[in-house]
């Protein structure tokens, strides 16, 4: 059977994300805001997926896929932890400013910049000073995060992608191919997707709204969400927690 076509569904979705949204929003509410992010990262991602997809460069896309997918499944996170997730992601924050700090010194540049990196030394003296550790931190790595939400397909799809985001054989196979009879080389991808950009665009988009519109006040999204659920086969309800 032939799948429907997700463009008008896409139009949908998008027109949901009114001028006024931020009107939703508890500026004081740590989650709500770290959701804002993390969710127009995924529109943003999703809207790259599409413009590649319209000039025939879906190959390009694998790393676009990968982050949309991997900030909704933290957005899922987001909702569900609420509060709590601003302290997790401080405190990695806090190991990020380290890094940035030690490549600083690596290549001598610290000196140039010595405001913005005694600014990277305050903050993680801060964050250690005032932020206890938190069991969850380990979830802010994307696999631990999946594995407890029982995301089997999405960790699959995830870890497929990864293959084409980074440097492997396995994206190097994209443009030759033995048949047995000739070896072919080509200038573009020679493979499909798993899923084809618009149809994992609508999917993804579709997953991120549905979190994201638990952090807005009075769920604005929820009937046009369960419409497009209704007549795509998604999901209606948000993946619950399934680990310790």
């Amino acid at each position: 059977m032939t799948e429907p076509d997700p463009t008008e569904a896409l139009i949908r979705l998008e027109n949901l994300i009114s001028g006024d949204l931020h009107e939703r929003i508890d500026p004081s509410n740590r989650a709500t805001l770290i959701g804002w992010g993390l969710f127009f990262t995924v529109v943003h991602q999703i809207r790259a997926v599409l413009v590649l997809h319209r000039a025939g460069a879906c190959g390009a896309a694998s790393p676009n896929r990968r982050s949309a997918l991997e900030h909704t499944v933290t957005l899922r996170w987001c909702a569900d932890q609420g509060d709590r997730i601003g302290d997790i992601y401080n405190r990695k924050l806090g190991m990020d400013q380290i890094q940035l700090a030690k490549a600083l010194q690596a290549d001598g540049t610290a000196s140039r910049y010595r405001g913005s990196y005694q600014v990277l030394v305050d903050t993680v003296k801060t964050v250690k000073e005032s932020i206890a550790p938190d069991p969850n931190e380990r979830l802010a790595k994307i696999e631990h995060l999946m594995k407890n939400y029982g995301l089997a397909k999405e960790w699959s799809y995830y870890t497929v992608e990864s293959r084409f985001t980074h440097p492997t054989l396995a994206g190097t196979l994209m443009f030759f191919q033995d048949d047995g009879e000739a070896f072919r080389v080509s200038q573009t991808p020679i493979h499909e997707e798993i899923v084809s950009c618009p149809h994992f665009s609508l999917w993804i988009f579709h997953a991120a709204m549905l979190s994201f519109n638990e952090l807005l006040a009075g769920k604005p999204w929820a009937s046009e969400l369960e419409q497009v659920a209704e007549e795509y086969g998604f999901m209606t309800d948000l993946p619950t927690w399934q680990g310790p």
